[in-house]
């Protein structure tokens, strides 16, 4: 990392090829020691409390990394590396090991036989490792903090969802949540397109592997999430509806 490199153990390889691993495992183990519909212990409160936290610190993120934002540069294609700039981006980066909490309580309350496949275990244990490269290579920064920002500005809206339903209210934006979700798997897309074609801004900052990286990471979420739409009930369901009052098909989860 150029400006924390007191934090430089935090991306080291072992930290980007150990925890996803036993996470992986961990998953794999917990869905198959637990008997399905049968919850392990009572989380509901443990999920309110997990779900202000995300809320907060995703609040945080989407604050600090909205100086990206610009217009007509909407991507901050070429923007300026700076600390504040890294500093959020490793936030974030740490955020996703916060994230395993939602498989632990899909787990914890017998559920992972019908909501923890594929999807769920793929995104949840790579993405943190996309961040760790990123800022391993010291380009964490710059325009590559559009995608942090649109994924905590989702987790803020889907967090908030979660915490308000959980007390039985209804949501009457529910849906629009999930189009939000799929929506910005294609920007982040998108961003990686115009940050390798160079159309509107010539990217000169962060290293163009690193951009492949991007494009070919969103291909696989823009395919399981709108071309696999079967499988998206099975995992991605939100953490409100693991409780037995809501239904299973009414909503899903990114």
């Amino acid at each position: 990392m150029k400006y924390f490199p007191q934090y430089a153990g935090l991306v080291s390889t072992p930290m980007l090829v150990v925890p996803s691993t036993l996470y992986v495992v961990a998953a794999v183990l917990g869905s198959r020691m637990t008997t399905p519909g049968k919850p392990v212990c009572d989380v509901k409160n443990m999920m309110r409390l997990y779900n202000v936290a995300q809320i907060a610190v995703c609040g945080y993120m989407t604050l600090g990394l909205l100086p990206v934002l610009g217009w007509p540069n909407f991507f901050g294609i070429d923007s300026e590396f700076t600390e504040a700039g890294e500093w959020f981006v490793l936030v974030h980066y740490l955020s996703k090991f916060l994230d395993w909490f939602d498989t632990f309580f899909i787990i914890a309350k017998g559920n992972a036989k019908k909501q923890l496949s594929f999807l769920h275990v793929y995104h949840h244990s790579t993405i943190g490792v996309v961040w760790g490269i990123l800022l391993a290579s010291g380009n964490g920064n710059g325009t590559a903090r559009y995608g942090a920002l649109i994924n905590s500005v989702t987790h803020v809206f889907m967090y908030t969802h979660y915490l308000w339903t959980s007390f039985k209210f209804k949501n009457p934006f529910k849906a629009l949540l999930t189009k939000w979700q799929i929506a910005q798997f294609y920007s982040c897309f998108l961003h990686a397109v115009l940050v390798l074609s160079g159309v509107f801004v010539v990217e000169t900052k962060i290293d163009k592997e690193l951009a492949w990286l991007q494009f070919c990471y969103h291909i696989t979420m823009v395919y399981l999430f709108t071309f696999q739409m079967a499988w998206i009930p099975k995992c991605y369901v939100p953490l409100d509806e693991l409780d037995d009052a809501a239904p299973a098909s009414s909503k899903k989860r990114a």
